[in-house]
């Protein structure tokens, strides 16, 4: 076949007509492979889905035989046509593995590159070969293998993955996340496993990991990192807590109001603002709690919440021993905004702590806005004071109306001469001095 012949037969090839592609393609088989094989990939870097999915179909059928050029496809400077190459080889699987290795040349960091994005699409048996890529000494290639390890879908890639959130690179770690969010699930063991055994570093990353199981056998793990880890560690364990929505977890994350380090309460607070009603029972019960901290934060979440108990129970902590407390529930009050809460407010403004004080008058400030906003604007028209009945029809009705909205009647008499509304009582227009 001459030049000429392969270039309009690459043409049709690559046409958007199906049928011109399909003539095309039953040319090509009458071809020597050596000779059909390489117009099959050089058209690979075509856009169009169709017609990359019927090239791949027919590369597919020459197996083995197409192997070496689409290993040679990696070095093309078309980006297409190397990821059209990896998916096709991706495709052939475990029977195309051992020819594929054998292939690659050593030391070609663009065709390694490929190469492992190529092993992630295999799957099976060739995970184990980008499971090495992992340790790769060119840290672009590690952080694809990493990241294509997700095509794999395979449970022996989790622990490998694992490992990864142990190094140094927070690139390397955050690809490892990535790809272990949508694997997780093959190994869940494995991630079980890390929970206890992890470093601090990559333990942050396997909590946030578990979390997304909300699975409660995980809680005496999470509450167990919280007492030992470092905060970071613990504040994630403490937000993977509130992922899993139990009475049990409530309770809890309640009794974490009362630790010891500001930040956890604090955290413990957000979780549980984040359940919503659904923690009312529990935090009602700490708003008596022994410890201070405990009543401070319960009673913060009570004022912004929509829990009808709240009021009365925020009203008898307006006589907390703690100030603090105090505080907390003048501001949780005006935060309700019911003006039943006025006058014990208005007392509290002789308490001895100036945050009680402060916190009561804005408080009454915000009670008394929310009146104001609650009242309507009633237009001045229907004010009994400015209206007037209609001689026409004897509707109430603005006393500067001109007409009579109800029956457009006249409401008052015009000069004749410049037509100038006069009022009642007039004996002539002030405008024009014409009598009427």
């Amino acid at each position: 076949m001459s030049g000429d012949e392969k270039k309009k037969l690459s043409v049709a090839l690559t046409s958007e007509n199906a049928e011109i592609r399909k003539k095309a393609l039953s040319e090509l088989k009458k071809l020597d492979k050596t000779a059909a094989i390489p117009i099959l990939v050089s058209a690979l870097s075509e856009k169009n889905d169709d017609i990359q999915a019927d090239l791949g179909k027919a590369l597919l059928a020459y197996k083995d035989a197409a192997l070496p050029y689409l290993v040679q496809a990696f070095a093309d400077p078309s980006w297409r046509l190397r990821q059209a190459a990896s998916r096709i080889i991706g495709a052939m699987g475990d029977s195309a593995l051992t020819r594929f290795l054998e292939l690659i040349p050593r030391n070609a960091d663009d065709v390694d590159f490929w190469m492992v994005q190529t092993l992630g699409l295999m799957g099976g048996e060739a995970v184990s070969y980008l499971v090495r890529a992992f340790k790769h000494p060119n840290h672009k290639i590690r952080l694809a293998a990493v990241r294509s390890a997700v095509n794999s879908n395979h449970p022996d890639i989790v622990p490998p993955l694992l490992a990864m959130l142990e190094e140094s690179s927070w690139p390397l770690r955050k690809a490892a996340f990535d790809s272990l969010e949508r694997l997780q699930h093959l190994n869940p063991q494995a991630i079980i496993d890390s929970l206890k055994n992890a470093s601090h570093e990559a333990k942050f990353w396997v909590i946030r990991l578990a979390g997304e199981k909300r699975d409660s056998r995980l809680i005496p793990i999470f509450c167990s990192i919280i007492e030992r880890d470092p905060e970071e560690s613990k504040l994630e364990a403490i937000r993977a807590l509130c992922l899993i929505e139990t009475p049990e977890t409530r309770k809890i994350l309640v009794g974490f109001l009362s630790h010891r380090s500001w930040i956890i309460r604090k955290t413990a607070a957000d979780a549980l603002w984040e359940q919503g009603l659904g923690a009312a029972d529990e935090v009602i019960s700490a708003v008596a709690a022994p410890n201070a901290d405990a009543r401070y934060w319960s009673v913060k979440l009570l004022g912004q919440s929509n829990e009808p108990r709240a009021f009365a129970l925020l009203l008898d902590r307006l006589q907390d021993p703690d100030s603090s407390v105090r505080a907390a529930a003048c501001t949780a009050l005006g935060a309700i905004g019911d003006k039943r809460a006025a006058a014990p407010l208005m007392a509290m403004m002789a308490d001895p702590a100036e945050e009680v004080r402060t916190g009561a008058m804005l408080a009454v400030g915000q009670i008394g806005q929310k009146e104001d906003k609650a009242k309507p604007s009633i237009p001045a028209h229907l004010l009994p004071e400015n209206q007037s009945a209609c001689p026409t029809c004897g509707k109430q009705v603005g006393r500067n109306f001109a007409f009579c909205p109800f029956c457009l009647g006249h409401l008052k008499k015009a000069c004749p001469k410049c037509g100038r509304a006069i009022e009642a009582g007039w004996k002539g227009c002030p405008d024009c001095g014409k009598a009427v």
